[in-house]
């Protein structure tokens, strides 16, 4: 029987959401608290970037997600009790995310599942490997933008 040779788009496409539901499984097993992949992402990106202002275009933009999808998951994030938002006290327009305390907890807690979800991810990949698909990722994704065209 001959193996069916998919489109490189293809083969991206599922590997990411064999990635995604990996990563969706590992953490629904091992986090005490109930989030998804998404969800600690962007919990981490805010951490990340606590030393100024975060705003809901900027997460959106930094995911590159659709406007619905960043509110949708900032909103559970909220309902859950993560993180919370706020009007700026600069441009009461904006609305400021701050995460919570319990936040924080849930925060560690994914940082340390996220690392071994990474040492699982690249089993077998050389250094030099992992940088030839980063760079060539990045290119493909230049070529899907808008700027690439």
């Amino acid at each position: 029987m001959e193996i069916e040779e998919k489109p490189l788009g293809v083969e991206i496409r599922l590997t990411g959401n064999m990635i995604k539901n990996f990563i969706d499984q590992t953490i629904q097993a091992r986090l005490t608290e109930k989030i998804t992949g998404i969800e600690g992402m962007v919990l981490g990106y805010i951490f990340r970037h606590n030393d100024h202002e975060i705003t809901s275009k900027e997460v959106m933009e930094s995911n590159r997600a659709a406007k619905a999808t960043t509110s949708h998951t900032l909103n559970n994030l909220a309902k859950k009790g993560f993180l919370e938002m706020s009007p700026s006290p600069t441009d009461h327009r904006k609305k400021v995310i701050v995460p919570t305390s319990k936040g924080v907890e849930v925060e560690n807690e994914f940082k340390q599942i996220f690392k071994e979800i990474s040492v699982q991810v690249r089993k077998g990949i050389t250094a030099e490997d992992e940088a030839v698909v980063k760079r060539i990722l990045k290119v493909i994704r230049a070529n899907v933008t808008t700027e690439g065209k």
